[in-house]
């Protein structure tokens, strides 16, 4: 029986080793202080614990408590940080709780995983990070009963949370507001700056119950929390500190008191220079401190960050790490430069390094740096940013330098922080003396040092008053008070109101803060009409996107210079957008592709460009180098599309781009791809659609074997697994297109398609009823999982067991088969799947118009008339239920289905209940029917319901799932 006392067991088999190795990693005594207080008493508020001792290990102490099944467990576990990089740190430590559950070391990671498996899941956990707003697929969760870690920005998990996912489709809303508003455990990293999130979703929770579902849970982590202790009713701290335990711990205690040799160094200068006199008095101080040592240079700004990075490039071995780069680029930077600044690597031989950075390294970066060269910040900042030095107190002589910079122009109005900078400068002077820069200041001699190790920090901050503390936290902008009416409008997401109400305010509070627009770069025939289409064959995700300030990206389209105050923040002063282009400027590009998922992309003018959205630009442009957004740089960008594993489902252009890819790692594997593709012309010209698979699958290992650790090689790997289909569009090559062809993985896409065929496309024909069938045992047993009553167990199944009966329309089953009337004539049974290739528009567009079936028409308006007169005198489900999960499960009647009047109307005759004429399908009760089940089963709660029958609807179509002879 799994209990408390096997956590440490637990905790070393995933980051240490098997008990039986000898060399164990056990958690220190707050993580295990942590648990048994989860389980005796649930969740804290808050966690306050110092920056490097291991507070990501939040997520181990969640993953068990969920094994445990304690009342206050949640199944989806939300990392929220606004890091880019961080991130993708707490992504690594999810993923390395999920691996050792995937092949146990030893009996408690395998009891773990025994108790999170749901049945017949092969996945005990899964883990996902949401960056940009795009992946492969709208199901970033395959199942609402599987167990997951996620990892993001307030940003993108508050949309989700608030039905207004930046990025994600009006259909796909309500799925991912179930997923983050139910049976979810949201913890904030450094919640002093997301204030108005925190405020938001505990406001947001209280005023809907979703009685039907558990409520999330929000617990806070800093390592600065407030001054001041925070009590229940009870008189007990509502927040989980560290203890004397800790401080006793042999390597906590080290932690705790790692040498930390604090200077202040001001820099004279002027508004006009700071831009360029302070990132050289960084660089020429990180130059003298780098001789033997890891240093990192930390600035405010990407920009500053890019300067410092250029004027040492040439002269020390460098590396410029921001949040605003494309992860794929990260992953190629870390797999290069990880090992020599983590924690863990091997001092003896150690090679010296400048790691330049923005704010992105100040939360869960793992990292120890020997000396740390820091623009002033507010005093938050500055401690995330000390937790990077000497981390794990392996410092000998000469190490452990930290050195803050101030620029002497800096004022209230400082453009990234305000008047905190200003503050906290002000209050360390009082401490201890600043020295003024020269180009002759030695920085490891400075006679004046503040003692800056985390247990000093703790005893100096812990005397600041509060007055002090807020000044030096920085004004908080003010946030709304959250009403159900505005949860009522969130809630309506198809259509959406016009106009809508913002939530910006509701997860920043009131500024002119607004989400970032992800960007892609994509080789291509940007001018054509086509490049819609090509992009559409190759979705963007989250691995190849850019995150960039709106301001930043309308300036850079339209050539009005850079965005100099763009930092890795997304809570920060907006900076001034670019309304006019000097005069005979052109701007960089005139139109870019927004795309907001399969079949919905158009393009638009720079100035068109929204917050929040994902926009696709030629390479050509520039803006982007390996290091990440380089605005005034015009070499083309590298297409990086190819290096996406895209949730195990990778696809390779078969084109010049993934020879241009392949380079990045040597001559000899571009040569490789080039062979690949020589191979493709080669079967193009001989008109193979889908030519032999095998003289591909060798080229192809080839190519795995000479890559090195990286996207390309995972790539490979995922492809080479999953034995891929290769096919080729000769007419794709005519007129300079980029690609002859793809080679995929065999699964099904399009599952939950915007056409009117919905869902209907797949490899192979798949029969109406079996299908039902399947759908409706899948979501029984999501439904049962979860825990929900009897009652609305059955509505859930019947629902998902009569989803489809619209497509009994005569119509309808025509463009099913492709639109071969005879064919559906003589067909024994109506089928639910056709056999038109998924990712074929145009066939299905030949198919609907053969059919004769009407343009916007959706089967699901049929399909809820249908099931409403089956629940006729029934009483074991609930009528009004049923009917809407019916007529919802592709996104819409949320409150409406699209009104389409049908032109020709058709007769539909089903055996026991009659003919139904399609001249009817608008339903008017339907927005008085969304509003009373939203009161009764809660706004996520409702959504959750849907959320049940689309997934398993979902699943069973990419699975070709039936279930035969149902009555």
């Amino acid at each position: 029986m799994l209990t408390v006392d096997h956590f440490a067991d637990f905790f070393n088999e995933v980051h240490g080793g098997a008990v039986s190795s000898g060399s164990r990693r056990d958690p220190f005594p707050w993580q295990s202080a942590l648990l048994r207080r989860v389980v005796d008493r649930g969740w804290p508020d808050g966690i306050d614990v110092p920056t490097g001792l291991g507070k990501t290990s939040v997520l181990d102490v969640a993953v068990f408590a969920a094994a445990l099944g304690i009342s206050d467990a949640r199944r989806r576990i939300f990392y929220v940080v606004d890091r880019r990089l961080i991130v993708d740190e707490a992504h690594e430590h999810a993923r390395r709780i999920a691996a050792a559950l995937d092949q146990p070391l030893g009996e408690a990671t395998r009891a773990v995983a025994r108790r999170l498996r749901g049945e017949d899941d092969e996945v005990a956990l899964d883990v996902t990070r949401m960056r940009g707003g795009v992946t492969w697929e709208r199901t970033w969760l395959e199942r609402p009963d599987r167990y997951a870690i996620v990892t993001g920005t307030v940003d993108q998990i508050g949309s989700r949370l608030l039905f207004r996912g930046y990025g994600v489709s009006d259909r796909a809303r309500p799925i991912d507001a179930a997923l983050v508003g139910t049976d979810s455990l949201i913890l904030i990293d450094e919640a002093h700056l997301a204030q108005a999130f925190v405020t938001t979703a505990q406001a947001a929770f209280d005023l809907d119950g979703s009685p039907i579902a558990r409520h999330p849970i929000v617990v806070t982590m800093s390592a600065t929390t407030a001054a001041g202790r925070r009590t229940d009713t009870s008189g007990r701290d509502t927040v989980h500190r560290i203890s004397a335990d800790d401080e006793r711990h042999d390597i906590a205690g080290e932690r705790l008191t790692a040498a930390k040799r604090l200077h202040l160094v001001e820099v004279k200068t002027t508004k006009k220079t700071e831009d360029t006199v302070v990132p050289a008095a960084m660089a020429a101080l990180a130059d003298r401190v780098a001789p033997g040592r890891v240093v990192g240079v930390v600035t405010n700004t990407v920009a500053r960050a890019r300067a410092v990075f250029e004027l040492l490039r040439d002269h020390h071995d460098a590396v410029l790490l921001t949040g605003r780069s494309r992860p794929i680029d990260r992953d190629c930077l870390l797999a290069t430069y990880y090992p020599r600044i983590s924690v863990d690597r091997d001092r003896s031989h150690q090679r010296p390094l400048i790691v330049v950075a923005t704010q992105t390294v100040e939360v869960g970066a793992n990292i120890d740096l020997d000396a740390l060269i820091t623009e002033s910040a507010p005093l938050a900042s500055l401690v995330q940013r000390l937790g990077r030095l000497n981390r794990v107190a392996r410092s000998n002589h000469g190490r452990g330098i930290a050195i803050v910079v101030h620029g002497g122009a800096t004022g209230q109005d400082d453009p990234v922080y305000g008047p905190a900078r200003l503050a906290t400068w002000q209050w360390l002077s009082s401490k201890v003396d600043p020295a003024p820069y020269t180009p002759r200041l030695d920085p490891t001699q400075p006679a004046h040092w503040l003692d800056a190790s985390p247990a000093a920090l703790r005893r100096l901050t812990e005397q600041l008053t509060a007055e002090e503390q807020a000044a030096m936290r920085g004004v908080t902008p003010y946030i709304p008070v959250l009403q159900r009416h505005h949860l009522d409008t969130w809630a309506r997401t198809a259509p959406s109101p016009v106009p809508d109400q913002p939530i910006e305010p509701f997860l920043h509070g009131v500024s002119d803060d607004q989400p970032p627009v992800a960007v892609v770069w994509r080789h291509g025939p940007s001018a054509s009409e086509q490049w819609a289409d090509l992009v559409h064959e190759m979705p963007p995700v989250a691995e190849e996107t850019l995150e960039v300030p709106v301001a930043a990206v309308r300036r850079w389209l339209l050539g009005a210079g850079p965005d100099s105050a763009a930092s890795d923040l997304d809570t920060v002063v907006a900076a001034a957008d670019a309304t006019e282009v000097a005069s005979g400027q052109p701007p960089r590009v005139r139109q870019v592709l927004r795309y907001q998922g399969r079949g919905d992309a158009q393009l638009i003018a720079p100035w068109q460009v929204r917050p929040g959205d994902t926009i696709v630009v030629p390479t050509d442009v520039g803006g982007c180098d390996e290091y990440g957004w380089h605005p005034t740089s015009t070499a083309p960008v590298l297409d990086v599309a190819d290096l996406a594993v895209r949730r195990g489902r990778p696809v390779l252009r078969l084109g010049p781009t993934l020879v241009t890819a392949s380079r990045r790692w040597g001559e000899h594997l571009a040569a490789l791809a080039q062979q690949l593709i020589d191979h493709a012309t080669e079967d193009a010209a001989a008109t193979a659609v889908r030519p032999a698979v095998e003289p591909y699958l060798l080229k192809l290992k080839a190519m795995r074997k000479h890559a090195p650790e990286g996207p390309l090689r995972d790539v490979l790997a995922a492809l080479l697994a999953a034995r891929p289909q290769v096919t080729l569009r000769p007419h794709l090559d005519q007129g300079g297109q980029p690609y002859l062809g793809l080679v995929a993985t065999q699964i099904s896409r399009l599952g939950d398609d915007d056409t009117s065929m919905g869902s209907s496309t797949a490899a192979q024909p798949v029969r109406l009823e079996p299908h039902q069938a399947a759908v409706a045992a899948r979501a029984r047993q999501f439904a049962e999982a979860l825990g929900l009553p009897p009652h609305v167990i059955e509505s859930v199944r019947r629902a998902a067991r009569w989803h489809d009966e619209g497509k009994r329309d005569p119509r309808f089953q025509i463009m099913l088969w492709d639109g071969n009337r005879a064919a559906a004539d003589i067909a024994d049974q109506p089928l639910a799947k056709s056999g038109i290739d998924p990712s074929d528009r145009a066939a299905f567009i030949r198919a609907r118009t053969a059919a004769r079936y009407p343009d916007g028409m959706r089967h699901e308006a049929l399909s809820a008339r249908i099931a409403a007169a089956r629940l006729t005198g029934d009483h074991h489900a609930h009528p009004e239920l049923v009917v809407h999960l019916v007529a919802s499960h592709h996104g819409h009647a949320r409150p409406l289905l699209p009104p389409i009047v049908d032109p020709q109307p058709a007769k539909v005759t089903i055996n026991g209940l009659g003919t139904f004429d399609t001249a009817n399908t608008i339903d008017w009760q339907q927005p008085h029917r969304f509003s009373t089940l939203n009161d009764t089963y809660g706004r996520w709660g409702l959504a959750l319901l849907e959320t049940i029958v689309r997934l398993a609807d979902i699943w069973c179509s990419a699975r070709h799932e039936t279930i035969e002879d149902t009555p």
